[in-house]
């Protein structure tokens, strides 16, 4: 049987200590998990706080904690090396969809012109 986990879950098998682990690690052998890349936008959310090595930690649990297609999967890395590269954990999960969809963003942030997606402006243009 499939079962859809969120956050909780892969905080459970991403900290050292946690009191969820156990039962966690207990479900990867009972039962076929997936996610989306929404709890591994929340895992980014979380690192702050718990301080993971995050691109390792994300393409490991990837391989235990899969999203649901190939797609969702190069989103959450394209995603996390943009968040690597400084960019907000919001802003790299945007560039990624739209870098794996293959369409431009329609934005004010300047930071997307670093990448390899094409921005277009939102802000008004000299000629509006």
């Amino acid at each position: 049987m499939t079962v859809y986990v969120e956050t909780d879950f892969l905080l459970a098998l991403a900290k050292d200590t946690e009191w969820l682990q156990g039962s966690a690690e207990d479900a990867l052998t009972e039962y076929a998990v997936e996610t989306s890349p929404f709890s591994y936008l929340e895992l980014l959310l979380a690192r702050e706080r718990y301080e993971f090595d995050y691109v390792p930690l994300v393409a490991n649990l990837l391989e235990l904690v899969p999203v649901r297609d190939e797609e969702e999967k190069q989103v959450v890395l394209k995603a996390v090396n943009y968040y690597d590269e400084g960019m907000t954990p919001f802003d790299a999960f945007h560039a990624a969809t739209a870098e794996t969809r293959g369409v431009d963003v329609l934005s004010s942030e300047n930071e997307y012109e670093d990448i390899e997606v094409e921005r277009v402006p939102l802000e008004p243009t000299d000629d509006e």
